[in-house]
């Protein structure tokens, strides 16, 4: 069997809890989740990607993988793990206030409510695993780190964005070493350089090849590591992303002070989706003002929102939401004159409807088939089917196994 490395490993002389491990023949059902943040579906035509190839020539790959709405990081990844909308697993963006607890939700390196298990309301797949006697590991994923249900993964990580990628692919190749009485049926990894790439220059530039290169080179890693244990036909490898990203512009933009006063208002979301929640007795008034201000913005207020968004029923959706349209920006006059790199780069969050916000999807392994090429599905489907590459009854969930079954075996 042959692989196209980029990334040479040194050769492992003891592969610990294998070379004795009578397990590994018959090797559990096994799923290793690997999310490339912010992956447009097209970005493997940007460069040459030989091992993201050599997995779709033997597996399957979509089209593209529509996420949710809104289309930004911790929603996507979240519906995922639990096959929910937003509005069902309660992680309705990355910035939010829940009235009923009178705090703020928000996302990033050291992010208290992110490890707070109140927050999240979907039964992530790791805490399936759990319920059913199954080892569930993750190296980053949001809410991993928390402790949801009064269960939490067998090990985990605590989101650290300074660990190399390579220490990440070497953690989870490190767990499947682990001896068969330990070994993990459920894996994850995340990377999130496309994304961090994508805002900064923009999808369109010339600089994210070396993000796509340096993806590819992982699951170059990945395989070799996989090769060398002789798991490389024994585990089931599902590549998600959450979102995509649109070029953005300093001439695409709505300055929300030009029609309200930010007095009136707290904007607990700034854009493309504009989450307002107005003064008591304002709600109307700011409602009536913005509803037609801009051919760019289209409010609605949160009973009214379209059905097709599945974004009504949560608490935390505040009472008023404004939606760009693709690729525009919502800010301030001040916001925009001091941080002008902000409307240079890309950005996401906008309706899934744009096939500029679509990630991608390839699996490979027993479970999977072969040389396999499909439509567009979207990413809530995701839990159903790997619980039942598992053999896990899953959680109540929005998806839809029907949907997906065309990836599997026979």
């Amino acid at each position: 069997m042959k692989f196209l490395f980029r990334f040479v490993l040194p050769l492992l002389l003891i592969l610990p809890g294998c070379e004795d491990d009578a397990g590994l023949k018959n090797l559990a059902p096994t799923v290793l989740l690997i999310s490339m943040d912010g992956f447009r579906w097209d970005y493997m035509e940007r460069t040459n990607t030989p091992n993201l190839d050599y997995l779709v020539e033997h597996g399957v790959k979509a089209e593209a993988l529509i996420p949710v709405f809104l289309t930004k990081t911790f929603p996507n990844h979240l519906t995922i793990v639990t096959g929910l909308y937003p509005e069902n697993h309660g992680i309705v963006s990355n910035n939010m206030y829940d009235p009923e607890f009178d705090d703020w939700y928000y996302i990033g390196q050291g992010s208290e409510p992110v490890q707070d298990g109140r927050w999240y309301d979907g039964e992530p797949i790791w805490v399936t695993a759990a319920k059913q006697n199954q080892i569930a590991m993750t190296m980053f994923w949001p809410a991993s780190e928390a402790e949801i249900m009064g269960l939490r993964p067998d090990e985990y990580y605590i989101y650290d964005g300074s660990i190399p990628n390579e220490d990440r692919v070497e953690q989870v190749l490190d767990w499947l070493d682990y001896p068969q009485k330990k070994r993990p049926t459920f894996l994850t990894v995340y990377f999130s350089d496309l994304d961090s790439w994508g805002h900064a220059y923009g999808p369109e530039s010339t600089e994210m090849k070396s993000a796509i290169v340096e993806m590819d080179d992982r699951i170059g890693q990945l395989l070799e590591g996989l090769q060398k244990r002789e798991m490389d036909d024994k585990v089931n490898i599902i590549i998600t992303s959450d979102h995509g990203m649109v070029q953005l512009s300093r001439d695409r933009i709505i300055f929300l002070d030009d029609y309200i006063s930010l007095d009136d208002v707290t904007i607990i979301d700034w854009s493309p989706v504009t989450a307002i929640r107005p003064d008591e007795g304002k709600a109307d008034l700011i409602y009536d003002t913005l509803k037609d201000v801009h051919e760019n913005f289209h409010v609605y207020k949160k009973e009214e929102m379209p059905e097709h968004l599945h974004y009504r029923e949560h608490r935390r959706i505040p009472s008023i939401i404004g939606i760009s349209d693709e690729g525009w920006s919502v800010t301030t006059h001040d916001q925009f004159d001091s941080q002008p790199n902000w409307y240079t780069g890309g950005g996401h969050g906008y309706d899934p409807a744009y096939k500029s916000m679509h990630g991608i999807f390839i699996a490979h392994g027993p479970a999977f088939k072969e040389g396999e090429m499909i439509e567009a599905f979207q990413n809530l489907h995701l839990y159903e089917l790997m619980c039942h590459v598992l053999g896990l009854i899953p959680a109540e969930n929005d998806g839809k196994l029907d949907s997906v079954l065309i990836v599997l075996r026979d």
